[in-house]
């Protein structure tokens, strides 16, 4: 599905299956607009968790040359190696939960696309069921996102007089 933008570009939206084994094919013509997936090897890249719904995949050259990233990465690290003060003290969530929000994956060739296994703790915060729900992938900000289908919904709720 495409939808044309006012200025001529258009937003691509794909509403994708998940396989049984937490599975998704971006098909190759998606992907092109992605100049890091190309070839007919596997890559490396990142999933970022920018929402429960909405998580951005990102090469794993544009996560190590990234300031943003080497901070974020750093930060990580810090939370998960920090020692407990007091066994009764809990970290907070956010901070516990960080190593979550930035997560290595594989996208390998599968034709006519790519495969990417969406990690189970991603799946499991949003609230994605094998053979059960289906995503939608966009190409937002020169990045494929994706988006759960209920945020997909929720982000046509605002009325347009608020937008425009």
């Amino acid at each position: 599905m495409n939808w044309q933008k006012t200025d001529g570009s258009e937003l691509e939206t794909l509403i994708l299956s998940v396989d049984e084994s937490y599975r998704i094919t971006l098909p190759q013509s998606f992907c092109k607009r992605i100049s890091w997936i190309a070839g007919d090897q596997p890559h490396n890249g990142w999933l970022l968790l920018g929402s429960p719904g909405r998580c951005r995949l990102l090469s794993a050259a544009e996560v190590d040359v990234d300031p943003n990233f080497q901070s974020l990465r750093a930060r990580i690290a810090t939370e998960l190696n920090a020692p407990s003060p007091n066994s009764l003290e809990f970290q907070d969530e956010a901070s516990a939960a960080l190593a979550l929000r930035l997560i290595s994956v594989e996208i390998t060739p599968r034709k006519p696309g790519w495969r990417l296994t969406l990690p189970r703790p991603i799946a499991a915060i949003m609230h994605i069921r094998p053979r059960e729900s289906d995503i939608a992938a966009l190409f937002l900000q020169g990045h494929i996102e994706i988006w759960t289908i209920e945020t997909l919904r929720s982000s046509v709720t605002t009325p347009l007089i608020q937008i425009i």
